[in-house]
């Protein structure tokens, strides 16, 4: 009997999960559309970029704000003035990018990769860097004016000038 009991809420259980499961697969998915949209006007607010290869790409400009761009991949990619205000960029990989004059405050950039890059007088204003990577970093004059450090990866990094530091 207990056997039977177990296949009976297992099935139910199942079932209601699967929904679940299209419409996270469906969301996690950078649209093809907003990606044309990104590369052809530089601009792409609110837009869904999860996980895109934009790596290499001139975007210098480009204007993202509020973006989902969770795990995308900008490595070597030239982001300098961005208005990345407000984005989800947590995960994503902006190795050796520029980021020089960004405007990244309120940025979740939790766990983020950002070995290398320059973030000269980057706006990191209440910006979450918790748990990222900036090791090797130029954050030269870069305002961190309440940005989350926690457990932040700052060997190395330039921090010349930098705004906000608690020491």
């Amino acid at each position: 009997m207990a056997g039977v009991a177990m296949k009976i809420y297992a099935i139910p259980t199942l079932s209601l999960l699967a929904p679940l499961t299209l419409v996270t697969s469906a969301w996690a998915q950078p649209s093809s559309a907003d990606v044309e949209k990104l590369i052809q006007t530089k601009a792409c607010q609110r837009c869904n970029l999860n996980g895109a290869d934009l790596s290499g790409i001139d975007l210098r400009g480009v204007d993202l704000t509020y973006a989902n761009l969770i795990g995308a991949d900008f490595s070597r990619s030239n982001l300098s003035t961005a208005n990345m205000r407000g984005a989800d960029t947590t995960g994503a990989n902006f190795q050796m990018a520029d980021l020089s004059r960004a405007n990244l405050s309120t940025t979740n950039l939790s766990t983020a990769n950002l070995l290398g890059s320059n973030l000269i007088e980057a706006n990191l204003d209440s910006a979450d860097l918790s748990q990222a990577n900036l090791y090797g970093a130029d954050l030269r004059g870069a305002n961190l004016t309440d940005a989350d450090l926690d457990e932040v990866n700052l060997l190395g990094a330039n921090l010349e000038g930098a705004i906000g530091l608690r020491r």
